[in-house]
């Protein structure tokens, strides 16, 4: 039999009491769950959103040379090769000063390009060590940082250190030769560079240029030894000096020439037998022929009444004269 015992109103208070307590409790715990759940939700958003944007720096290359092989005194060259968003403008007061950096290592050239189309941006920088190592050592270029502005904020990109090495000039311990003075080696001597083919092409140039000016020396009659070629030649030259005025001087001057050509006086009824020996001259005969009636009547005859076409036929039998003694006819 089951007996029911009745609750004071205290015992009843403290159990209302406890109960409401306990729904408190439940109620500011699941706020709280709720709150951390909506900020995750809302930094993952943001997070999201920022992730969006473009970079303000969308490419940064540091290009380096080989990082061995180096003696004292040798330059270095580096270059900064960038790429901001076209709001982003470069802090030139970042770059490292010209001049010494440390000890051994002296930046002497500091040069910066900008592309403002592609938002490019080129820093060459020119080292130069001068640490003087006993053997091949390790050393660094020391790094920095770029800074640029963007909407009044401050960005910035670091410059790693590049490590290279560097070799001594001379040995360490000091070798010396038989007669106690510094050991130095000798440079290799240089292969020298074959020149035949130079020299082929200077010899074949002067021998084809000395044939060109002997066989152009052979047609114009300039060897002496060969005088008769050089007759009528000289005769010519003599009568451009002259005019129609001088026409029994001029016809004496083409006399001479046909005197020396057969070695004896050359009359007109011995002008057969000057053929037979110089059947070259045959072609001209008819000019010849015109050339000793002309004669015969001006300085025998006593003829004056010679015209300026006469003049020019005298010339012109000259000319062709010339030009068979040349070979030319």
């Amino acid at each position: 039999m089951k007996r029911w015992i009745p609750l004071n109103s205290h015992h009843h208070e403290f159990v209302e009491g406890r109960s409401t307590l306990g729904f408190d409790k439940c109620s500011l715990k699941g706020a709280i769950i709720i709150w951390v759940v909506m900020l995750c939700l809302s930094c993952g958003l943001l997070s999201g959103c920022s992730a969006l944007l473009p970079s303000p720096i969308s490419r940064f290359e540091l290009q380096t040379p080989r990082p061995f092989g180096y003696v004292i005194g040798d330059e270095i060259q580096h270059r900064l090769v960038i790429e901001t968003r076209q709001d982003v403008t470069f802090n030139p007061d970042s770059l490292p000063k010209q001049g010494a950096l440390n000890r051994w290592l002296n930046l002497n050239q500091v040069s910066v390009a900008t592309d403002t189309d592609s938002g490019e941006l080129v820093v060459d920088l020119k080292y130069q060590a001068f640490y003087a190592p006993n053997e091949v050592k390790m050393l660094s270029v020391p790094g920095f940082t770029l800074r640029f502005n963007q909407s009044g904020k401050t960005i910035e990109q670091a410059v790693p250190e590049w490590h290279f090495t560097l070799s001594p000039i001379k040995e360490l311990a000091v070798r010396k030769d038989e007669d106690g003075l510094n050991y130095m080696r000798p440079d290799a001597v240089p292969q020298p560079l074959s020149d035949s083919q130079q020299w082929l092409a200077v010899y074949a140039s002067l021998s084809l240029g000395l044939m060109t000016s002997v066989y152009l020396a052979y047609l114009y009659g300039f060897f002496p030894v060969w005088p008769k070629q050089r007759i009528f030649k000289r005769a010519l030259r003599e009568l451009s000096s002259k005019s129609q005025a001088d026409m029994p001087r001029g016809l004496a001057v083409v006399h001479h020439a046909f005197n020396v050509l057969n070695d004896q006086p050359l009359f007109k009824h011995r002008l057969a037998g000057f053929y037979q020996t110089h059947a070259e001259y045959q072609s001209a005969a008819e000019q010849i022929d015109w050339f000793f009636n002309f004669s015969n009547a001006v300085l025998f005859a006593g003829k004056q009444d010679f015209a300026a076409d006469d003049w020019q036929k005298l010339q012109d039998l000259c000319r062709v004269c010339r030009d068979i003694e040349c070979g030319k006819r």
